[in-house]
């Protein structure tokens, strides 16, 4: 750049402070970046050739990425000194300048020079995290933690550091002696930025920004990543709109029907927004997922970039989590689904005109949707974090088995509406099977409180015992419908038929239901009395009516000697 006609370099008169905006600034930062990137080719060229020549050029790159941060920091400096730069902003302009020089200063194996200016370019990033005011700049503090901490431990494992991997305990030792010398304004910066952190806390702004902590099971979930934690605030609003919603149209109670339909539309179309966000933060996790994957530095992060603290979780742990949220609300949205489309197929209305018959369309689209529902819990049950949680693991497991005993019965009331009764009765057993399996899964459980990882879906005894008992009533009135259709017979063409002598009993005995009813305790209906007759009077009657019968010749009657050889030369 010439800043010129000619070829001649013409350096550029310096701007007045009071015109410097934010334009000159950035320009200077871009400046920096250009000339830092540029300086990395080169080192990767040189790392390749081992050419000196690459190295000068490199490092010729690096003094001029350290001589635009140098003029970053005093036109910043000219601005906080006349109060027209916030106190944490001028805070990120000094950091940026010492990670530039310490990086600087580790390159020429400057160590001694270089884990000092790291150092402090670290607790003052470990104060603009505390002290930041939406969670997207605590984020953006973070990543620049994590990128600092091997090149502190590099100089540190280069000077004969005894702890050179306890990064905390050196920023700890290093910082505190050589901040007043590099930030000789280091103190102001701070407590004003404190201060403006208090009066944002103070006036409530900014408040929607910050993020609720992500637990699970009990440990806390980080997120190192900006654009990870802007994707979640999205999903915390989302989450308070659907749980509003859900409140309001709780209190309500619709008497009519089409009411009813709206409001069971209205919860379904609830989780389209929170599930879009939850879809979009999947998608950025699985590519920083992928991205640290291809670069071969997965595994476990430290507490605090580099630190002796607890193992905290990686992004492949980060990613598996969001992985789960999505699917367990995809699973809510298809459980109300099913329960508006159960209560539309029987509801008071269907209750009142039983002579009317069902729609045969409802039982093959609750099918469906548990098939759906099975899809998103066999996808659940792979995920780390499931197979890492025993509890976890067997909750999910008895929803999987749950779910399976309910699509059996409304398979099952699919088979019926086809007049296919044995395929019905065998899925009814199959129900069984599963319910037994679902409820020795819930007894793996070390609790029988539900975690908040399963509140998605409650499950418990009682749940299992209600479908358990509906499960048995349906399967019993199949075989009575399936006797009464066919008799119990099998295949496509049986047709009802009844059994040989199914009404010679009740024509040879007395119908013994009367003495059953009293041996039951109810109450039995006594037929009328038949009116009294004067047998006398009725008997003058028929005496006085007939005549007397007429003489009948009658044969002569053969004896049976006679009638059993009487056969044998054909006498009839």
């Amino acid at each position: 750049m010439t800043h010129g006609k000619g070829k001649d370099f013409k350096k550029l008169p310096p701007v007045d402070p009071e015109n410097l905006t934010s334009t000159h600034l950035q320009l200077l930062l871009f400046e920096t970046e250009r000339v830092w990137a540029y300086a990395q080719e080169l080192l990767e060229i040189y790392a390749k050739s081992n050419e000196t020549s690459d190295k000068r050029r490199a490092m010729s790159r690096i003094r001029r990425a350290q001589s635009w941060g140098t003029r970053l920091l005093q036109q910043c400096t000219v601005l906080f000194e006349s109060s027209k730069l916030q106190p944490s902003y001028f805070l990120e302009v000094v950091t940026y300048e010492l990670l530039v020089k310490g990086r600087f200063q580790r390159i020429r194996e400057e160590f001694d020079t270089g884990v000092e200016s790291l150092s402090v370019a670290r607790s003052m990033l470990d104060e603009l995290a505390a002290n930041a005011s939406t969670s997207h700049d605590q984020a953006i503090a973070t990543v620049f933690i994590d990128e600092v901490a091997p090149e502190i431990r590099h100089c540190a494992h280069s000077l004969g550091h005894k702890r050179a991997y306890d990064i905390d305990s050196i920023v700890k030792e290093v910082a505190p002696r050589n901040r007043q010398k590099l930030v000789p304004q280091y103190e102001k910066i701070v407590a004003g930025m404190k201060e403006d952190r208090y009066k944002t806390a103070k006036g409530g702004k900014d408040t929607q920004q910050m993020l609720r902590n992500l637990e699970w099971e009990g440990e806390v979930v980080p997120l190192r990543n900006p654009e990870l934690v802007d994707a979640f605030l999205k999903i915390e609003v989302a989450s308070e709109k659907l749980e509003e919603k859900a409140s309001v149209q709780t209190g309500k109670n619709d008497a009519s029907t089409s009411q009813r339909h709206t409001k069971s539309r209205r919860k379904v179309a609830a989780f389209d927004g929170i599930l879009q966000a939850l879809s979009d933060a999947e998608t950025i996790a699985r590519k920083l997922s992928e991205a640290k994957r291809l670069a071969g530095s997965g595994g476990l992060e430290s507490s605090s970039g580099g630190g002796t603290g607890p193992v905290t979780r990686d992004i492949h742990f980060v990613h598996s989590f969001t992985t789960y949220q999505l699917l367990t609300r995809r699973t809510q949205r298809d459980l109300l689904l099913i329960e508006a489309l159960v209560s539309d197929n029987s509801g008071p209305e269907k209750a009142s005109n039983a002579a009317a018959p069902e729609d045969p369309r409802v039982n093959p689209a609750v099918v469906k949707i548990y098939d759906t529902i099975l899809q998103n819990l066999n996808q659940m049950r792979t995920l780390t974090v499931v197979d890492e949680s025993t509890d976890v693991a067997a909750a999910t497991e008895a929803r999987i088995a749950y779910i399976r005993a309910a699509r059996c019965l409304y398979m099952a009331h699919t088979y019926v509406s086809l007049k296919r009764y044995a395929e019905a009765v065998s899925l009814t057993q199959t129900a069984q099977i599963r319910i037994r399996e679902a409820r020795f899964q819930l007894s793996l459980l070390s609790t029988q409180e539900t975690a908040p990882e399963n509140r998605y879906f409650p499950l418990g005894e009682k749940e299992i015992a209600e479908l358990e008992n509906k499960i048995t009533k349906e399967a019993t009135k199949m075989k009575v419908d399936w006797f009464a259709h066919s008799g119990g017979a099998t295949g496509e063409n049986a047709t009802f038929k009844k059994p040989l002598f199914y009404d010679i009993a009740f024509n040879s005995i007395e119908d013994p239901l009367e003495k059953i009813q009293k041996r039951a305790g109810r109450k039995v209906s006594k037929p009328a009395a038949a009116p009294v007759i004067n047998q006398q009077a009725a008997k003058a009657q028929v005496d006085d009516t007939t005549t007397a019968p007429e003489p009948v010749n009658e044969a002569p009657r053969p004896s049976m000697l006679g009638g059993l050889l009487g056969g044998w030369w054909g006498r009839r």
